[in-house]
């Protein structure tokens, strides 16, 4: 009985560890932004190397209503992402590019081992 029940514990684990590991979120966080801000534009990039010209990244869609300072984005296990933030008043002028958040994801935790069995001869 104890084997079953350790069994069934090993299995939802598992369960558990796969159904978290499937997708992967990244969530920015930035100062609110000013008055007169109707929203906040992320801006991407997927370069190796973070650097502050804007002209390099690409605006992700849709803007980010005010008051609101932080997106989850989805990101790629193994890959480096960097992104800045920009304010947009109500005429559609963008403000000055915030500082540049550099993050590389990790790669995924090695998958867990299946066709779990006793050896021959082994107990329970």
């Amino acid at each position: 009985m104890a084997y079953w029940l350790q069994s069934l514990l090993i299995f939802f684990i598992m369960l558990f560890l796969w159904a978290a590991c499937q997708g992967a979120d990244v969530t920015i966080a930035w100062d609110p932004p000013p008055q007169g801000a109707v929203s906040s534009r992320v801006y991407q990039t997927r370069a190796g190397e973070c650097v502050l010209n804007a002209a390099q990244y690409t605006a992700l869609e849709p803007d980010i209503a005010a008051p609101a300072s932080q997106a989850t984005l989805p990101v790629e296990p193994g890959s480096s992402y960097c992104w800045l933030v920009r304010f947009v008043d109500a005429k559609g002028m963008v403000g000055l590019p915030s500082y540049v958040l550099g993050y590389r994801v990790p790669q995924p935790a090695l998958t867990a081992p299946t066709q779990l069995r006793l050896p021959a001869g082994g107990t329970r």
